[in-house]
């Protein structure tokens, strides 16, 4: 790394597991480390107040406040790093947390050598983005003109990679509840993402349904 981090916000419930983290954070350099137990308003506060730091933050909570705090990171602090420890080990809790805007996403448990190398590796994307295939897709999509719901089912589909993504997962995703039948708000939305698509950037990417299923994205071999 060219710097030390200047910033580093650890959330995480397990007070052993912070203690590692710090371990191996102190031995890459940081200025400054805050350690809580679980999200906070606090933290978004203290945030904005810096360009550029790094987010660690368990999964593991009971209600969405994690993926908020990665949603709200991404959108408003797009040189921070974030990196989840994901406790429910699935892949939908993955696809979930890369779809919020996480750079890196851990299954716990994960050795001190896993975690420095790609904790580096995601610190060097973030400082350099030329280098990095995520930040050519967010620059593909944002050729698209989507809007920010409509960019954030991109996001979960791009990050379910070619899985079937249903409508109550997108609802459980999206508004932290369960589909309710006959809702077909979900439906007008991937209506208008494909019309985006197909207008902007000649259907580099197509979401694909399944009947009383859900959706998938397929990505085509079409250029520009």
């Amino acid at each position: 790394m060219d710097e030390m981090i200047k910033l580093v916000i650890l959330i995480e419930s397990s007070k052993i597991l912070r203690t590692e983290i710090t371990t191996q954070i102190n031995s890459i350099g940081a200025q400054q480390i805050m350690e809580c137990a679980s999200p906070c308003n606090e933290h978004r506060q203290i945030m904005v107040g810096i360009k550029s730091g790094l987010l660690i933050i368990g999964n593991n909570h009971k209600t969405d406040s994690s993926l908020k705090l990665i949603k709200f990171c991404r959108v408003r602090l797009v040189d921070w790093t974030i990196l989840v420890l994901d406790h429910l080990n699935t892949d939908e809790s993955a696809a979930e947390a890369f779809a919020a805007g996480a750079d890196d996403v851990l299954h716990i448990p994960f050795s001190a050598l896993e975690f420095k190398a790609r904790l580096k590796l995601r610190l060097q994307q973030t400082a350099h983005p030329e280098n990095d295939d995520r930040q050519a897709i967010k620059n593909t999509l944002a050729k698209a003109k989507l809007t920010q719901t409509e960019l954030e089912i991109m996001n979960l589909l791009i990050g379910s990679g070619g899985k079937i993504v249903t409508r109550n997962r997108l609802s459980q995703y999206m508004e932290n509840r369960d589909w309710v039948y006959g809702d077909r708000k979900y439906d007008v939305h991937i209506t208008n993402i494909r019309k985006k698509l197909k207008s902007n950037l000649k259907s580099k990417y197509m979401v694909k349904s399944v009947r009383s299923v859900g959706y998938y994205i397929q990505e085509t071999s079409v250029d520009g």
